[in-house]
This record gives C-alpha cells, structure tokens and sequence, in this order.
C-alpha cells in the first residue's frame, strides 16, 4: 500500500502551536523581530562594546516584562549595576536582581533559575565566556521552562560565539548637536538585527533614562577581614560569602547573593509563580 506525499502529511500531528515571543518593548524592533519579539525557549545574544548601551537595551526589554506581570531574573556578574537605575521596579514583586560573589558562578545561578521555571526572562549579565556545551545545556533548559534566556557579551567574542537564536549588535549612535551645545536628549542607540529577524538596523531614542554602572571593573574584596557597616552589618568577607549590595530605595527590586539558601528562595520563587 502506497500513500501520496499529501496523505502522509494529513496523517501527521498538528504542530503544537507556536509560543508568543517576548515583546522587547520597543515597535519598531519587535516588528524586525520573528515572532515580533525575543522567542522563548531560545537563547538571544545581545552584543556590544563598553558604552553601546546594550544594558540600556536590557533593561527596557526587563521593564516590558515586568509590565506584562512576568518574573524576571537578572544576573550581574560583575556586580557593577548601578541600583538607582531599578528602583522603579522595585514594587514588582518578580524582579530578581543576581549578585554573585564569583564571575564564574554566574551561569551555575543561571542553570538554577532556568530550572525553576518560575521566570519569563533570565539575563546573563558580565559572565566569562560560556563554552558551547553550557551554552547548549542552558538553552535546553530554557526551552523546558519556555523563558527567554539573553546573554550579554562584547563584540570581540562573548555572545557572538553561542549560536543563539537570535543576535542584536548594540551600537551607540553620534549625538546630534543643536547649534553650539550638544543636545543629550537626542543621541540614539542603533540595534542592528544580524540573526532570528529582518535584517535591518533600528534606531532606539534615548528618551529613557541611559543604565549607569558603578565601576568597570568588579569590587575587590576586602582582605583584612570581615567589614562592618555603620549598623553594624556585613559588606564583604575575605571569602566573599557575606557581601550586600550598595545602599539604594527601600523599593529597589529584590537583590539576591547566592549562597547555600539560594536553591531554596528559588523553589520558593517557582511556588508563587
């Protein structure tokens, strides 16, 4: 018994539907997206030099989130985040803010998260560079949980090197100037989509309000002891195990340092979601 190509194909299961990509936030780049935003259960490479304003970029992209009642875990691995800039998201009880002590425990606290499946976005922030076989193990769990796994990197290698689904190449357009001053309202951030998307450059104004880092290089550690704040709490050890972030709003979002109890608030994290 011979079947045509067209009977075979009614004898198929219908594909499962596709799942709703992640808005960025930005219209003009969601309509150059696939899917008209980042695709869940992949990973998007989100590159860029110093200064580009790709965590400009990250962070309108968390604010559309949190908006959209979705729970975000944000991973500074470098721990340079200035926490002013996310006050504003401090009344959104899904806003996560990762501050490991060690660089290369970034993606160990990426693994957890995405494991948990209680967030729509995980952002891996300032990690080394991952190998392609932790990147293959955090996209496959990303899928699982169908969440939006962002990875941030430099031009010269980071990202560009992980075949995420999607690529956007940050780039700091020149300031227009406005007779003899320079008008700082009117620089743009140009997001060219080099992969999951049409190929175009996007012009993001900088209405919003740039993301600061505090340094550019990681905090040293304090290696005559422990350190005691002016309340008498800890800042950082020799070992780096009791570290809290720098004084901001008592709304500034929940600000995590892994540590033994961090698989535990995670779970916790999964049961509310």
């Amino acid at each position: 018994m011979s079947l045509s190509l067209a009977e075979l194909v009614r004898l198929l299961p219908p594909p499962a539907p596709a799942t709703p990509a992640l808005p960025t936030g930005i219209a003009s780049l969601d309509a150059a997206l696939l899917g008209g935003g980042l695709p869940r259960g992949r990973l998007t490479e989100l590159v860029g030099s110093t200064g580009s304003g790709k965590t400009t970029l990250a962070r309108a992209i968390v604010e559309a989130t949190v908006s959209s009642h979705g729970w975000v875990a944000y991973i500074d691995a470098q721990r340079t985040l200035d926490a002013r800039d996310w006050v504003h998201l401090g009344d959104a009880e899904g806003m996560w803010m990762i501050r490991p002590h060690d660089t290369t425990r970034a993606a160990w606290c990426a693994d957890v998260l995405l494991r948990s499946g209680a967030f729509a976005l995980v952002v891996l922030d300032g990690a080394p560079l991952l190998t392609r076989a932790v990147a293959v193990r955090l996209t496959r769990l990303a899928r699982e949980s169908n969440a939006t796994f962002v990875v941030m990197g430099d031009r010269t290698g980071g990202a560009t090197q992980l075949g995420g689904a999607v690529r956007l190449i940050v780039e700091r357009s020149r300031r227009k100037r406005t007779g003899r001053q320079e008008d700082s309202t009117t620089h743009t951030i140009g997001v060219r989509v080099e992969k999951g998307g049409t190929l175009k450059t996007v012009e993001v104004s900088c209405a919003i309000v740039v993301a600061r880092r505090l340094c550019t290089h990681p905090e040293v550690p304090d290696r005559r002891g422990v350190a005691r704040g002016p309340a008498g709490g800890l800042r950082h050890g020799r070992k780096g195990r009791a570290a809290s972030p720098p004084p901001h709003s008592a709304n500034a979002p929940i600000v995590i340092e892994p540590s033994r109890e961090f698989r535990t608030a995670v779970e916790h994290a999964r049961a509310l979601g």
